[in-house]
């Protein structure tokens, strides 16, 4: 039988379905549209394959998607033995303490999550090799996530993957780590350890493939362990910018489901903004899953600034423009903090150390957090 890779039918969009047979003839094509064909036959002249039929049955998908699919079914067919796709020619990684208000999943073997991702507005896009794709597609969302890394405009996106566990999180980075990837979220760790670990792992690739940028890791803490080691895992290695939590697979582990009030999530939510501060690492708050419930996520993302988180999680679009405003602050709050560094500037051209604003002192400690919210609005 030949070997599948992607997906085909009514409800499919930005997918196709390739299937690929070796046989004694030449390659052979159809199925394809030109630019499709074209992409594939690039493709098989990478992997050195002469011989053999493919077919494509297509929901739209772009060449690039095409070309993943029969990669794909190409290994399927006769085994991984291919170098990966060619590394990019330059990699660039965004500053660390640059916004991370939001950050939105897209499945990393659904192209149509994928293109919606990339026109959504986030300041991150995750393409997810995890929880969101079936074990049995791991290979395919793999192969499909570098090819979208390498052919897809994220704009101004800081574009990240959330790899897997254990032993598939070698076969990730093999693949991702050559390709322009800029962050990646690292799922369930519960030891310093387990991030050294990823961090080495991530080196080696690089020192293979040539990549001279470091990509940034992020920590999810999932577990009790994970959460109650917060700070030894903030602490582990130097490539990290952001630390930030999971709460569903949390509350699982605990024994109880997550309620609106998220009373039985407060403690871990504090450990997490502590250790992150700590570390001099931005604090991001975990998703919000009930994607119809506008009102529940602004309540949730006013929650989250109050603990001192300064982004979200997000699994829908629609998502993304309701956290960026949520984590953005008043035009009060902008007021009174310009005030509040004016009057620092103020002090700190007299000689003195605080200074009076209306009926409040004003010291350092509060100068910084004023700092801080300009800061966000790029004063």
């Amino acid at each position: 039988m030949p070997s599948k890779a992607g997906y085909y039918g009514p409800k499919v969009k930005s997918d196709i379905l390739v299937e690929f047979s070796k046989s004694g003839g030449t390659l052979s094509l159809s199925g394809f549209t030109p630019e499709q064909n074209e992409a594939i036959l690039l493709t098989a002249e990478r992997l050195e394959i002469s011989e053999g039929t493919v077919t494509g049955e297509d929901s739209g998908a772009a060449p690039w998607v095409a070309a993943a699919r029969f990669e794909a079914a190409v290994r399927k067919e006769l085994g991984e033995t291919f170098l990966p796709l060619p590394p990019a020619a330059k990699w660039t990684v965004q500053p660390k303490d640059r916004a991370r208000r939001s950050r939105l999943y897209a499945p990393g073997n659904k192209p149509r999550f994928i293109e919606k991702a990339a026109a959504a507005g986030a300041d991150g896009i995750i393409l997810d090799l995890e929880d969101s794709v079936a074990p049995d597609r791991k290979d395919e969302a793999r192969i499909l996530v570098a090819y979208a890394l390498a052919n897809t405009d994220f704009g101004q996106a800081e574009v990240m993957v959330r790899i897997n566990q254990g032993e598939r999180a070698a076969d990730d980075l093999s693949w991702i780590v050559p390709q322009p990837v800029q962050h990646i979220l690292l799922p369930k760790i519960e030891l310093a350890e387990d991030v050294a670990a990823i961090r080495d792992m991530v080196e080696t690739v690089m020192d293979l493939c040539g990549r001279d940028s470091f990509p940034w890791l992020m920590p999810i803490l999932e577990s009790p362990r994970g959460i109650l080691n917060a700070l030894s895992i903030a602490d582990s290695v130097p490539e990290m910018a952001a630390l930030t939590l999971g709460i569903q697979d949390l509350t699982a582990e605990i024994g109880i489901m997550p309620t609106s009030a998220g009373t039985e999530s407060f403690t871990a939510r504090s450990l997490v903004v502590l250790a992150a501060r700590a570390a001099d690492l931005q604090p991001i708050d975990t998703v919000y899953a009930d994607v119809k419930n506008a009102e529940g996520l602004l309540k949730s993302i006013k929650e989250a600034k109050t603990l001192g988180f300064v982004g979200k999680g997000c699994i829908h679009p629609s998502q993304v423009k309701l956290v960026e405003e949520g984590f953005m602050p008043s035009e009060a709050q902008i007021d009174k903090a310009r005030k509040i560094v004016a009057a620092m500037e103020e002090a700190k051209a007299k000689g003195l150390g605080a200074i009076a604003l209306g009926s409040k002192m004003i010291d350092p400690p509060v100068a910084r957090q004023a700092m801080a919210v300009l800061k966000l609005i790029g004063e």
